[in-house]
């Protein structure tokens, strides 16, 4: 009789191993037929490699206009993505120089998973519209960002992307860029790469061309960032920052950005379960599961 059992339990095991090794198909919704949350349906499954892709919901504002999507995305679509279970965002802290007043609009969300079915279209209207509500304290803004009434002129480093590229350190040398006294505003980006290795690129460039518009030149930053559920942790991935303060291009600018960033978590709290299982495993553990108790049900 232990014989028998044991043979069970071990064609058992075996089993689901090799189920494990074959079962990687993820059932995403994909629908593009989405023109408001209201009126947003999807039925149409569409099936994945788990290995390869994750299920997405996106939301993304530009110009008045509010864009849908119920879908798959393929993990090299973000190459700066560690887990499938996260919340991306794209935010924007601006100035409102009538209020006088720091705000954070949402320009774009996407929630991400990996289990069967889980990017649903009735948790659109879930999705917050204020994103991660990613803000700085207001004084901090105004001191670093803002161009005080007696000055003309600022100062900004003009740094080349292509050569201010360091391997995961977001540290730039300061010979690495000329300063430049700047009329205009200032315009610096901190991006992940990896197109060699994985890396942080840092530019920066004085902009005093009389010919642009003024509105695209007022003090602003430009977020976008991933909170990993799992994790509970947020990253930034790549920051866009428009200033006109006397010294805001300093090389450790993105790092203070980074110390002092706010987020407001409460808004999300719907796409936070307590835990998620993984798509590869769900089908294979439930076989497993009946597969014992095939094996040791009594004949």
């Amino acid at each position: 009789m232990n014989g028998y059992i044991f043979s069970s339990l071990y064609f058992t095991i075996l089993t689901f191993l090799l189920s494990v090794q074959f079962t990687s198909s993820l059932d995403c919704f994909d629908c593009k037929n989405c023109d408001s949350i209201a009126s947003c349906t999807c039925d149409t499954i569409k099936y994945v490699d788990a290995k390869n892709s994750y299920c997405i919901l996106l939301r993304e504002t530009s110009q008045g206009a509010t864009n849908f999507e119920i879908r798959h995305i393929p993990w090299d679509y973000t190459p700066y993505i560690s887990d499938p279970y996260h919340i991306s965002v794209v935010e924007t802290i601006s100035y409102n120089e009538i209020t006088r007043r720091w705000f954070s609009i949402s320009n774009k969300i996407i929630y991400a998973c990996q289990t069967d079915r889980c990017n649903r279209a009735d948790l659109l209207k879930q999705l917050p519209a204020n994103g991660l509500s990613l803000m700085l304290p207001n004084n901090w803004l105004s001191d670093n960002l803002l161009r005080k009434s007696s000055t003309d002129t600022i100062i900004c480093r003009e740094c080349v992307s292509e050569n201010k590229c360091n391997n995961g350190t977001r540290i730039i040398k300061a010979d690495q860029c000329n300063v430049k006294i700047c009329q205009g505003a200032c315009l610096m980006d901190e991006k992940f790469d990896t197109t060699d290795t994985t890396q942080f690129c840092y530019e920066s460039v004085c902009n005093d061309d009389e010919s642009v518009d003024p509105k695209f030149l007022l003090s602003q930053i430009t977020i976008t960032a991933v909170y990993y559920i799992n994790k509970k942790q947020l990253e930034t991935v790549e920051m866009n920052v428009v200033c006109n303060g006397a010294d805001c291009s300093r090389l450790q600018i993105f790092t203070d950005i980074r110390n002092k960033l706010e987020k407001d978590l409460n808004n999300i709290k719907p796409f936070l379960p307590m835990n998620h299982g993984n798509t590869i495993y769900s089908t294979s553990f439930i076989f497993l599961i009946m597969a014992l108790l095939q094996a040791f049900t009594p004949y």
